[in-house]
């Protein structure tokens, strides 16, 4: 059986800035006030050592 998950936590790569999925809200927010720059167009890292897929 295969199964498909989403990431929980995420880290800009070019700010640095992390944030992690907060169920309760649906949303994500801002983990442990690394805000990273405000005016950052944010890249995503989450292809890099995330695996999408559970065997």
């Amino acid at each position: 059986m295969v199964n498909i998950r989403a990431p929980n936590e995420r880290t800009c790569t070019e700010c640095g800035r992390s944030e992690r999925w907060d169920e309760d809200a649906g949303n994500w927010r801002v983990a442990d006030d690394e805000v990273g720059d405000v005016y950052c167009v944010h890249d995503w890292d989450v292809t890099g050592t995330f695996t999408p897929i559970e065997e």
